[in-house]
């Protein structure tokens, strides 16, 4: 029985349906902030003496004293097949590497970030095209099995049948931050693009590249074949109209057409971009010398 849900920060257009769900559902809940882990969150953990807690997108990092109270302690669900992809941003990193297959960890809570052993876990893949947005929705509704099987097993065996990580596997990954997010048409083939956009939408605001020295994010792309291609400068628009949209030359003669983007002036379709003024003939530049880039617009 679930007893209640405790949510970290403050309110936000992503937390805020958690908070009307469990009122709906008359699930006990409360929001807590860092300074309140080692006093109201435990004082609530010493009343209930629940038998488990999992955590899931907890940005905090839980004090080691808390998970002696619960009788299994604490267990984290995790977007990732630890320990590969430990981190913060597990999905972003599987995206941008190309990863076809991703999954989820539900693991115990050590002093280590992601390091504990493993309740349970499941391979997904990670469809062609799938921005981290929804991959993050479609793993998120699988978690509801995995972790009914989680609470399954802990029934049945306790902590008796957790598995250590492989060692061998280990790969973390820091936060991304802007850099990361820029694209860079000299280096980078039609498909890595087509990943950093992936990996960029929507949490970090699409991937940066720089439009008649402007920031300029892309949020979705898809590679086109173009007939008797010819060498340019990759992020040279090869074409552009109402028809077709925006193509932009990669290296190796492969072509991507924008789907949305984002500029200073709104969210726009590749054709409306054509509309708007862009021509074939002009170029996207690196974003490497744009300066003072924060991850979100």
């Amino acid at each position: 029985m679930l007893h209640s849900i405790l949510l970290p920060g403050t309110p936000n257009k992503n937390n805020i349906p958690v908070e009307l769900n469990a009122k709906q559902l008359n699930i006990p809940f409360s929001r807590f902030i860092k300074n309140e882990l080692l006093t109201t969150v435990k004082q609530h953990l010493i009343e209930a003496q629940p038998d488990v807690v999992f955590v899931f997108g907890c940005g905090y990092k839980i004090p080691s004293e808390l998970f002696t109270i619960p009788k299994f302690g604490f267990f984290n669900i995790h977007f990732s097949l630890l320990p590969a992809y430990g981190g913060n941003s597990p999905l972003f990193w599987q995206i941008k590497n190309g990863e076809s297959t991703g999954g989820i960890t539900i693991h115990q809570m050590t002093d280590s970030f992601d390091a504990g052993n493993m309740l349970a876990q499941q391979e997904v893949p990670i469809l062609q095209g799938e921005g981290s947005g929804l991959l993050s929705a479609r793993l998120s509704l699988e978690s509801v099995n995995v972790m009914a099987k989680a609470i399954e097993k802990l029934a049945n065996t306790g902590t008796q049948l957790l598995l250590p990580q492989n060692e061998d596997g280990v790969s973390y990954f820091l936060h991304p931050c802007p850099d990361d997010m820029k694209i860079d048409w000299e280096n980078q083939s039609a498909a890595e693009i087509e990943n950093l956009v992936n990996a960029a939408n929507p949490e970090y605001g699409g991937a940066i590249t720089a439009f008649r020295g402007q920031p300029f994010r892309i949020l979705e792309v898809n590679q086109v074949n173009m007939g008797n291609p010819t060498t340019v400068a990759a992020g040279s628009i090869v074409h552009s109209d109402m028809n077709y949209g925006v193509i932009i030359a990669c290296i190796n003669k492969q072509y991507l057409r924008i789907n949305i983007a984002q500029i200073s002036e709104g969210l726009f379709s590749g054709f409306k971009l054509a509309g708007l003024g862009i021509k074939a003939g002009e170029r996207f530049e690196s974003a490497a010398g744009l300066l003072g880039m924060m991850i979100k617009p």
